[in-house]
């Protein structure tokens, strides 16, 4: 019988763990991930990282080249594809190579998403999704001596952006278009309480903030602010932009998978067209679910992979905890957490503002659907989680 051949397309958290659950699934198949990256593939999360330490690059990577090449995956990295021909059953490179498959696994993942801003092809003007974003960021700020970043956008990988910018030796600037900071995560006493903290180790936070313009010298010169649109003007010589994330789904649409959102796939991560798995930041599973945490990337690619490789498993679709770890505090949400109290819902509120400390338990008819945490929590955040299941 010939070896199978498994194209998987991208190296994010989905495409490496599908490569490694499809070679559990199957000792001989030939595994191949095409990935756009020129490094290996990385822990995400903790790109920032590499903002404050330019060395921490090489300490993000998933594994060393040996690993791959231990499990008989080839990488090929630096590497762009062009097109998927679901018919003849091959993927178009970009030097015109193609390259056939049995079974084809897209985990295409997402891009940072830029607004519309005026003046943001200015000089000093960043996104921060890829360690070469990272590293592009992270030569400015040493070699061009910059003092005063604004982000735009205090989400997750913001407020990360943040931190290492800030010990980087950058006065930072949060802009948030909210009126309150993790508005979808906290309610309005966690999210102050949040804030405060931010403050209290030196950087700035400015919330309903709506960019309009990002000025500089001349038409074309380097950042000298953000304009913002109720007239405000914000001084600074960086911009970043982290305001969320597309999925990359040209691919797919070429091909002819089946999209909402993203790439529709089942439980099994089987997409529109047989043979073909996605996972990921890429895909949405059966009513939309998607959460863009990597905790579900790799839970999506295991399947996906093993899968690909012959096995029948599902994705149990759960929803996760929302979790930031930065700035010296931890920052934990999860389950039903109403505004306000009534029809069944009542609160169990415990603060320290000195310490910027917040709990706050949401029951229902006496039951637990939901919690805030904010603060040295570990221990018991692991038995509230217990009590959502139960």
């Amino acid at each position: 019988m010939e070896k199978k051949k498994i194209v998987i397309i991208g190296s994010g958290a989905a495409g490496v763990a599908a490569a490694e659950e499809a070679r559990k699934n199957d000792s001989e198949a030939d595994i191949v991930i095409y990935s756009a990256d020129p490094d290996l593939p990385f822990y995400r999360l903790r790109v920032a990282e590499v903002l404050r330490d330019p060395e921490a690059a090489e300490k993000l990577y998933l594994h060393p080249a040996k690993w791959y090449e231990e499990r008989s995956i080839r990488l090929v990295p630096d590497t762009h594809v062009d097109k998927i021909d679901y018919d003849a059953k091959n993927i178009k490179l970009e030097n015109n190579e193609t390259v056939a498959w049995d079974r084809l696994i897209v985990t295409t993942g997402s891009r940072s998403f830029v607004l519309p801003l005026k003046g943001f092809d200015r000089d000093n003007c960043f996104t921060l999704w890829s360690l070469q974003d990272a590293k592009k960021l992270s030569r400015a700020i040493r070699e061009k001596g910059l003092k005063t970043c604004a982000i735009i956008g205090g989400g997750l990988l913001g407020l990360e952006a943040a931190w290492q910018i800030h010990q980087a030796g950058v006065q930072v600037k949060i802009l948030e278009f909210a009126p309150i900071l993790l508005q979808r995560q906290l309610d309005p006493r966690g999210s102050d309480l949040v804030q405060k903290h931010i403050e209290s180790l030196g950087i700035e936070v400015i919330t309903g903030a709506d960019s309009a313009e990002v000025i500089g010298e001349g038409e074309t010169g380097p950042v000298q602010g953000i304009i913002l649109k109720d007239g405000r003007r914000i001084d600074c010589d960086c911009v970043l932009m982290s305001v969320g994330v597309m999925a990359n789904t040209d691919l797919a649409v070429d091909a002819g998978l089946e999209i909402g959102r993203r790439i529709k796939v089942d439980e099994g991560m089987n997409t529109s067209l047989k043979d073909v798995y996605a996972a990921g930041d890429v895909c949405e599973v059966d009513d939309g679910f998607w959460f863009g945490l990597w905790s579900i990337s790799m839970a999506q690619g295991k399947v996906a992979g093993a899968n690909a490789a012959g096995a029948n498993k599902s994705f149990v679709k759960e929803t996760p905890p929302y979790i930031v770890n930065t700035m010296n505090t931890r920052i934990v949400s999860q389950g039903i957490l109403p505004q306000e109290e009534g029809e069944g819902y009542s609160f169990e509120i415990t603060e320290d503002p000195e310490r910027y400390s917040y709990k706050k338990l949401v029951y229902k008819d006496g039951k637990l659907t939901g919690f805030i945490l904010l603060g040295d929590y570990a221990k018991e955040m692991v038995a509230l989680q217990q009590q959502l299941k139960d």
